[in-house]
């Protein structure tokens, strides 16, 4: 039986974490960037060129996953190719690009991007190249950790399976990472939206000269006094039930949005 050698190994590995989406398609999905880095391991387990072809055309078929999650069911699929057994490889790709797909969105989509790119967009605001570091750094130690994974499934083979699947893992997986990213993102609300209602309830009190000496109680203010972030909570949950309960496009929302703040900042009722 043939033993791959580490440069075989290092170059599928490169080639499936930086090639895996470059001739991305409708028809096959992902399945001509796992078959070009598959090319490597062909070439050392193979005999002839006949016989690379017909496992290079064995991978085109239908495949696709989350790209960085990817690499672990390519390093066992590799493992799998290398015992002989690329049947077995070619049933794990299916039964873990599915649940695959829905933890590296779950992570990427949810847990890592959104927290990340408001923290740079505040950072942005207030004109900090601090910014950049936070709004780049996740996307490159997500993309980066694809090294350590394809050699976790490499090692573990068929066995990965367990590892994925197994104990309700998945779905306690995505369970936890949605809750923790809506938790983060909700502590940042009050934060983002800073709009307040500058209407004053009543007339300033002033002396005999015309002097403030007390202003009046602004809209803001009575609402902060009966729950504070009131005016972020409601903006919030406008949205969330536009576009949830009734169905509304994202964008005409926002929209909505712009008008109002526009016309209500224009008169002076909100800054």
């Amino acid at each position: 039986m043939a033993k791959l050698s580490q440069a075989a190994l290092k170059k599928a590995c490169a080639r499936h974490n930086w090639g895996l989406q470059w001739c991305w398609n409708y028809e096959k999905m992902q399945a001509s960037g796992y078959a070009w880095a598959m090319v490597p391991v062909f070439k050392e387990l193979c005999n002839s060129d006949e016989e690379i072809c017909r496992n290079l055309e064995r991978h085109m078929a239908f495949y696709n996953t989350h790209p960085g999650a990817s690499a672990l069911v390519f390093g066992a699929d590799v493992a799998l190719e290398e015992a002989g057994q690329g049947g077995t490889g070619d049933s794990l790709k299916v039964a873990l690009m599915g649940p695959l797909a829905g933890i590296g969105d779950t992570i990427q989509a949810v847990l890592v991007t959104p927290p990340f790119s408001i923290i740079a967009a505040g950072l942005a605001a207030e004109g900090s190249w601090a910014s950049i570091l936070f709004s780049t750094l996740p996307v490159l130690a997500l993309f980066v950790l694809r090294w350590p994974l394809f050699n976790y499934g490499y090692k573990t083979g068929a066995a990965v399976i367990n590892d994925v699947a197994g104990a309700g893992t998945v779905d306690k997986l995505q369970s936890a990472a949605s809750i923790l990213g809506v938790t983060v993102m909700g502590g940042f609300v009050p934060s983002m939206i800073g709009k307040k209602f500058t209407v004053k309830l009543g007339s300033d009190l002033v002396d005999e000269a015309g002097n403030v000496i007390q202003e009046a109680k602004t809209l803001q203010a009575a609402l902060d006094a009966i729950f504070p972030c009131l005016t972020a909570l409601i903006f919030t949950g406008a949205c969330y039930y536009a576009i949830k309960v009734k169905k509304a496009k994202p964008l005409p929302v926002i929209g909505v949005l712009f008008v109002v703040g526009f016309v209500l900042g224009a008169i002076g009722w909100m800054a």
